[in-house]
């Protein structure tokens, strides 16, 4: 004896969510459901995304839409009484009846999406679902900083720091365009030197420097949306050593100067006057000596003479 649809719908309320969609006795369960083709969707900064939100079962033609979006505590709307809202407005779109659009995605976008439909027709008259949408930044140029100079023997630390990319870049440095590994030690290309990358924090580190570790570095900041590298620095390693050179003052007296290095280029030192003028260093070129004015009556470079 078929049942009655009253009793029918009593033994179909009984049933857990899930079985919604079940057959009891050739008793349709009126509810209405949500799916979605991708509750994580990923994407670049600028690219488009799409919020997937179906209706699977409902008795309703003109069920209620709305969407909401959660981000840090706070419950926004992005779709309600038909209109798009909020700073989405102009490069969102509402697609399939129920599905978003969103055009030229910024890393504000990153949030829970909260789909929600009223179906007032249907037995179960309310379903929802949320959506977790992650924008992916590019790296920006890093920051490196690189000492230009080191002593042998002596320790050295270079930086690199990036922070717009999302997610949180990891770091490689080079140096002469070759990529260094993170433990000198675990690559015999480089035993001479003694070094340690931190992928994490962008640091190099120097335990001690050595001849061969002189050259040009850089960094390159990477995630999943792309990298970035900042341009390269030289760092010249030298020998510390203590020595003394002869100078040649504005008054024409030959004077004695005390010097801390036997880098030749370091020790270069020009008088005027009773003002000592240090050298300088330059870009592409390293350290170079003073050049003396014509009235000081120097040589030609340098107004000074090694000892």
């Amino acid at each position: 004896m078929a049942l009655s649809r009253r009793l029918r719908l009593r033994l179909c309320a009984r049933l857990p969510d899930f079985f919604l969609l079940l057959l009891f006795r050739g008793c349709v369960i009126e509810a209405v459901n949500l799916k979605s083709s991708n509750r994580n969707p990923v994407v670049h900064e600028f690219e488009s995304v799409e919020l997937s939100c179906i209706i699977t079962d409902s008795q309703t033609n003109d069920p209620r839409i709305e969407w909401k979006k959660i981000q840090d505590g706070q419950t926004t709307y992005v779709y309600f009484d038909n209109k798009i809202q909020g700073d989405l407005a102009g490069r969102t779109d509402v697609f399939g009846k129920t599905s978003l659009r969103i055009w030229n995605v910024t890393r504000s976008d990153s949030a829970i999406y909260r789909c929600e439909v009223v179906a007032l027709n249907d037995r179960k008259e309310v379903d929802e679902l949320t959506i977790e949408l992650i924008v992916q930044v590019k790296p920006v140029a890093p920051v490196c900083r690189v000492p230009k100079a080191v002593p042998v023997g002596k320790a050295a630390t270079l930086q690199c720091q990036e922070s717009e990319g999302y997610p949180r870049p990891y770091y490689s440095w080079y140096r002469n365009d070759v990529p260094l590994p993170t433990d000198s030690r675990a690559n015999p290309r480089f035993q001479n030197s003694s070094f340690h990358v931190n992928s994490e924090t962008g640091t190099l580190v120097f335990s001690a420097v050595h001849k061969e570790d002189s050259g040009q570095y850089y960094c390159i900041a990477s995630n999943d949306a792309g990298a970035a590298r900042c341009e390269g620095q030289d760092m010249e390693v030298f020998i510390k050593a203590q020595g003394s050179m002869k100078a040649l003052t504005t008054s024409g007296q030959v004077k004695r100067v005390t010097s801390d290095t036997s880098h030749p280029l370091l020790s270069e030192t020009c008088w005027l006057g009773e003002h000592i003028q240090a050298p300088v260093w330059e870009a592409g070129h390293g350290l170079r000596g003073p050049r003396a004015p014509d009235r000081a009556g120097c040589a030609e470079a340098f107004c000074f003479g090694q000892s």
